[in-house]
């Protein structure tokens, strides 16, 4: 069982059940990338060498003030040098551009990052600090932006270490994923 604990505007919002039908949730599906050895070389900063994102509809819809809480983006990725793979879920909210997802912190109880750079690390973010990531759609699939940053957890989620991306970082902050089938996000 996961033990994420979702924030952003889940715990920054006034929540409140969505007296109408849930609206239809955008780019509901699984999407993936996996970057080649070509890729990689040209992109030596680039660190996360595969993504999978499944968005599908949340099972508590919500109206909020940053938006109405319609799915739920659980994004993963693997990083040069290590097989586990690391997730975050996120929250999503429907935005002009897409959807608005709060990344989700795990129960570890590590020492918080002096650092806010790219990288693993075997300290966390501040559980206030989780992050999120943005979703658009794309001719050829959807585009993942981070926000400011974000951390993801490897399983069981209690310990790390723990992935952390930058939202300054040009190599690590945005990521084309295409369609899938379902089995590539399980």
């Amino acid at each position: 069982m996961r033990r994420f604990y979702r924030t952003s505007v889940f715990t920054t919002a006034i929540m409140a059940p969505l007296l109408a039908r849930a609206a239809e949730v955008p780019f509901a599906g699984c999407y993936e990338r996996v970057y080649d050895a070509a890729h990689l070389a040209a992109h030596k900063g680039q660190i996360v060498t595969r993504a999978t994102l499944l968005v599908k509809a949340t099972e508590t819809p919500m109206k909020t003030p940053a938006g109405d809480i319609v799915a739920d983006g659980d994004l993963r990725m693997w990083v040069r040098g290590h097989k586990e793979r690391f997730d975050t879920l996120g929250a999503c909210a429907t935005t002009a551009g897409g959807l608005s997802c709060g990344g989700s912190v795990s129960a570890a109880e590590t020492d918080i990052c002096k650092v806010k750079t790219t990288g693993l690390r075997d300290c966390r973010v501040d559980l206030g600090e989780a992050g999120g990531f943005e979703i658009a759609n794309r001719p050829e699939g959807v585009v993942v932006t981070l926000k400011d940053r974000l951390e993801l957890a490897p399983a069981p989620y209690d310990g790390g270490p723990f992935l952390n991306l930058s939202g300054k970082d040009g190599e690590n902050r945005s990521f084309l994923l295409k369609p899938a089938p379902a089995e590539r996000c399980r």
